[in-house]
């Protein structure tokens, strides 16, 4: 194989990788874990429904992307998986269109 053509398939296969470096890996954005709170649904009236959690007092972090919550006591633990997972203040959680691991 030429030299030029060589150069030509590597510098083809540097830009076709690229974009691959700069995707994130697929992972949760977001773990809290509380103590006490609420599994519940709510969604649009006549629509399907969409269940939510919240807990505090609450530790961890993320990004308000996806996460995971955890809570501990009561009879709403276990682990919910959610959309979107958002820390409302110091200690509250509160995740968005979540399901129940």
């Amino acid at each position: 194989m030429s030299l030029i053509k060589r150069f030509t398939v590597t510098v083809a296969a540097a830009l076709l990788a690229g974009p691959l470096l700069t995707v994130p890996a697929a992972h949760a954005a977001g773990t809290y874990v509380c103590e006490s709170g609420t599994f519940f649904e709510r969604g649009p009236v006549g629509g399907p429904p969409i269940w939510h959690a919240w807990g505090n007092p609450c530790t961890g972090s993320g990004d308000g992307g996806a996460g995971v919550i955890t809570i501990s006591s009561g009879p709403s633990a276990g682990t919910y998986q959610c959309d979107r997972v958002t820390l409302l203040s110091p200690t509250w959680a509160s995740g968005s269109t979540c399901v129940k691991l």
